[in-house]
């Protein structure tokens, strides 16, 4: 009596796990899991940190790391709930009707198309804040109440980026306050969560980590000054006044990165092996020279290298723009890797 009934919910099986598989995609693909690396290389760090001061703890380090991915993921949907919110849906279409030059303006893309609702991605993000915050008090609990400190404070920027009252992306800042929580920040909280102890290495570690992470936002705004500006959205581009001066900063916003490694050297905080991030020279040089080709309208003449991957992102006739971020962010992955394996030369010696 029961066998056709089995077999008809069997047979739909292979349909529902087809349907439940792209929703699934569509929603990983909408919290933008490309960004990830962006704060997995600051929480990478303070786990290594920790490692090579004997104290590491793996229970620890993988719930923070886990904390600290489902809150950026929850960002990242916040981000866009906030803009579409603020700009409305038809915002991309008032962007393009306002700028004639070649400008990437899609902006969720499956809410936009309808496979997602506007306000599901504020649930959805709530839920993965509220992981996040198991997870703080948790290792608050194990480590000492600084954890809580550092996470509230990683919290409110995350949270506050695109929404009111604070909204730091719109008033300029967001660049700096993601340079901060997603570099030191996150670095410090994670040493702290694992260790229970403060140490400056895992802050002068960071700091150039997070500005490389706070340029990615920054070349971001550089090339999408002219969107940027049509819609009202006030990025550090914005308040420099045009692309030209932004561009004229990359040299020294790079420079910094590689200066904060030596002092920390000189400082004896951090070890002489961390000289090795000057191997990635010569990628930030040719990040330097993108930005210049942006800033002249010479986007047929950007071109991918071998060394930024497989370009399987690419967007007909926006092709530069995914080029140039790869720069941004394989520059960072780098710059860590390097990082990575001048404290592992320490380790084993």
């Amino acid at each position: 009596m029961t066998a056709l009934p089995l077999k008809l919910i069997f047979k739909n099986v292979p349909q529902y796990y087809q349907l439940s598989s792209n929703k699934l995609k569509i929603w990983w693909d909408s919290a933008r899991w490309v960004a990830l690396p962006n704060s997995a290389m600051a929480c990478l760090l303070g786990g290594l940190l920790a490692y090579a001061q004997g104290e590491f703890n793996l229970l620890y380090f993988s719930i923070a790391f886990m904390g600290v991915m489902v809150v950026h993921l929850g960002a990242n949907l916040l981000d866009d709930y906030a803009d579409l919110k603020a700009g409305g849906i038809g915002l991309r279409d008032t962007v393009q009707s306002k700028v004639t030059d070649p400008v990437r303006t899609v902006k969720a893309p499956y809410v936009l198309s309808g496979d997602i609702k506007l306000n599901h991605l504020l649930i959805v993000s709530f839920i993965l804040f509220a992981l996040g915050i198991a997870a703080c008090i948790y290792l608050t609990i194990q480590s000492g109440w600084p954890v809580a400190v550092i996470a509230a404070a990683g919290a409110v920027i995350s949270f506050f980026y695109s929404m009111p009252p604070l909204k730091f992306s719109y008033r300029g800042l967001g660049e700096l306050v993601v340079s901060a929580s997603l570099g030191p920040g996150i670095c410090l909280g994670t040493y702290y969560a694992v260790t229970g102890s403060f140490s400056w290495a895992p802050i002068l570690i960071a700091l150039p980590v997070g500005i490389l992470v706070g340029l990615i936002l920054f070349i971001h705004s550089v090339m999408d000054y002219r969107p940027d500006t049509a819609a009202s959205k006030r990025t550090l581009v914005s308040v420099l006044g045009s692309q030209a001066r932004a561009v004229a900063l990359l040299p020294f916003i790079l420079s910094s990165a590689y200066i904060i490694i030596i002092l920390g050297i000189m400082l004896v905080i951090l070890p002489a092996t961390t000289l090795l991030v000057l191997l990635s020279l010569p990628m930030a040089v040719s990040f330097i020279q993108t930005g210049h080709k942006i800033r002249d309208g010479q986007y047929d003449r950007i071109r991918a290298r071998w060394w930024m991957g497989p370009m399987e992102q690419m967007l007909e006739g926006h092709d530069w723009f995914i080029i140039a971020w790869r720069q941004a962010r394989n520059l960072l992955i780098f710059f860590t890797l390097l990082i990575f394996i001048a404290y592992i030369i320490v380790i084993i010696s």
